[in-house]
């Protein structure tokens, strides 16, 4: 905005006219006209008068008009000179922490999209492991396994035996996990225990992983937006 525009805006506000306006500001009502229409070129002592007409801090007025016009017209003036130099300062701080920002949302991101399509961040795999029945103490592991165990040093006749007897004891549990245990695990019960083996591996996409890609896209995509605006269209 332009002073002109502003001290009229203001008088009408008011409701003044140009004389009344002139009598409180202590200037020449003529000299007001032109500054109303732009055809003046105020010092600052006028400035202040006409803010001081309205309540108004000087300063306050010269921060309503545009930067564009208080270099233009106002920028001889040494107060306004240095307050222009201000502004000029805070908005190249602003610039600063608004790049930086910017350039934080990309590199934000770009990591969200590479963790969504890691396999090590979300993990991916569910283990089944399976375990045929209690087994007492003195057994080994494999106790249930349906072929002769080395271990025991079974022929085929031995191994028959010990799958009947096995027959009556069956209780089957399974577990799902996402931590691989290894090919087996023992867990106990009492002075008995169950022996875990690995039967299945299964892949699966953790919901996770599409939603770190979607944050991904969107700091992208904001970032990107705020340097173009940066670049292109800040005033």
């Amino acid at each position: 905005m332009k002073l002109g525009e502003k001290i009229k805006q203001l008088r009408q506000d008011a409701g003044l006219t140009q004389p009344e306006l002139a009598e409180k500001a202590q200037i020449e009502q003529s000299y007001l006209s032109k500054l109303e229409n732009e055809k003046g070129s105020p010092s600052f002592e006028v400035i202040s008068k006409i803010a001081s007409a309205f309540d108004m801090d000087v300063f306050t007025l010269i921060d309503s008009l545009s930067m564009s016009y208080l270099q233009e017209n106002l920028q001889h003036i040494p107060e306004i000179a240095v307050k222009l130099e201000s502004r000029r300062e805070a908005k190249k701080q602003k610039m600063r922490r608004s790049y930086v920002l910017a350039a934080m949302l990309i590199v934000l991101g770009v990591a969200f999209v590479i963790i969504g399509n890691s396999s090590t961040i979300f993990p991916c795999s569910v283990y089944q492991y399976k375990s045929m029945g209690l087994i007492n103490q003195g057994e080994i592991n494999k106790h249930y396994q349906m072929s002769p165990l080395r271990e025991l040093a079974e022929d085929w006749d031995k191994s028959n035996k010990r799958i009947a007897k096995n027959i009556a004891r069956l209780d089957e549990s399974l577990i799902l996990t996402r931590s691989y245990q290894g090919e087996g695990f023992v867990e106990g019960y009492g002075n008995k225990r169950r022996y875990y083996e690995l039967i299945d591996v299964r892949e699966i996409e953790s919901p996770m992983k599409d939603l770190a890609v979607v944050f991904g896209f969107i700091f992208l995509l904001t970032g990107g937006f705020m340097m173009i605006y940066l670049f292109k269209w800040q005033d």
